[in-house]
């Protein structure tokens, strides 16, 4: 096993923590100078859950997993477990043909898990790209790797769409990275030692605080049951554009979630498969991947919300379309539940 494996694989173990730690993050990304040299490199990159979580066989030192757990403290928030109702679009016959309406529902049991506080930026996704990561096999899927020539920008390098040279627009390093398709993004949480998340995943983290209805009822927003523009980058937020991942901090969710409403769409790890009435069949040309969230260019309000699923081709690779990732509790050691009491949700309404 090369180096390298070693280093993008490897054991970590559990660190307790207080439970407020996972409300609040702390205004910089800490300070990791005095790790080891490999742990600092690794953390640096934001490939700290490959430090924490049980992968290989090499075990890091306790300093190595303290500080890669106070960078997940900083970069990701505990979501806690719990339900959410999945809306799925139906085909059914009218008189002009058919149509899709969202009218199935599901009720879906969600275990706690660590997602990402901002989509994935620019500046993030050339760490994976200045790694050779569009060149290491091991982080894709075989049957995708002669479409690995197509992963290019502008100017032929390995990269996403829009950059050129194999660097990101200028000025937007710290915008969400897009024109990215499903595998590339796939691929970049597999080298940070995560995952992106599924869709149920990703409602729960949007939705997790009840109660803003008045009837416990799961939120339509983030920030509540009213759309309201100013607290997110859609169409009627007249920006036009990305933002960078940290701004409509108004929007984000009580244990500091941002944007999970407009700039940009999410990939989820789920897959896009409209449900039908009897006697209906629906035929996707392509496999479609889940995206979720709305972005800077979603015109209906019906779309942006915590509840809209809808879809794109897994290599489909669109300037409104990013990512973030996730990582479950089970992939932490087994004294996890002594670390963290989860956020009471009646409790955090209280901080919108």
């Amino acid at each position: 096993m090369s180096l390298a494996r070693l280093l993008s694989e490897t054991v970590g173990l559990w660190r307790n923590q207080p439970a407020a730690a996972v409300l609040a993050p702390k205004s910089d990304f800490p300070d990791v100078s005095d790790a080891p040299p490999d742990t600092r490199r690794m953390i640096r990159d934001r490939r700290y859950c490959c430090v924490l979580t049980d992968t290989d066989e090499m075990n890091f030192d306790d300093a190595s997993r303290d500080f890669a757990w106070k960078a997940l403290e900083f970069e990701m928030a505990l979501v806690p477990g719990g339900e959410v109702t999945l809306i799925s679009d139906t085909a059914v016959t009218t008189r002009e043909g058919f149509e899709l309406l969202a009218d199935y529902e599901e009720l879906v049991s969600v275990e706690s898990f660590y997602l990402d506080r901002h989509c994935i930026t620019n500046a993030g996704f050339s760490r994976f790209v200045q790694a050779g990561g569009y060149t290491d096999p091991q982080y894709w899927p075989e049957h995708v790797l002669p479409n690995l020539l197509q992963f290019v920008d502008r100017t032929g390098n390995a990269g996403p769409k829009l950059w050129r040279d194999g660097q990101p627009p200028e000025g937007k390093e710290d915008h969400p990275v897009v024109g990215i398709c499903w595998y590339e993004a796939n691929a970049y949480a597999t080298w940070a030692g995560k995952r992106l998340p599924s869709t149920e995943q990703w409602q729960r983290s949007a939705t997790w605080p009840k109660g803003h209805g008045g009837n416990g009822a799961e939120i339509r927003y983030p920030w509540g049951n009213a759309f309201d523009p100013s607290k997110t980058n859609v169409w009627a937020s007249a920006v036009g554009d990305t933002v960078p991942c940290d701004q409509y901090a108004c929007g984000g969710t009580p244990n500091g979630v941002k944007q999970l409403i407009g700039n940009v769409w999410e990939w989820v790890d789920t897959q896009f498969l409209p449900t039908a009435e009897e006697g209906i069949s629906v035929l996707l040309e392509q496999t479609m991947g889940e995206i979720r969230g709305a972005a800077f260019d979603t015109y209906f309000p019906s779309q942006a919300n915590c509840q809209f699923r809808s879809g794109q081709p897994l290599l489909h690779r669109a300037a409104n379309i990013g990512f973030r990732c996730c990582i479950s509790t089970d992939a932490m050691p087994a004294n996890i539940e002594a670390a963290y009491q989860s956020p009471d949700d009646s409790q955090a309404t209280d901080d919108y």
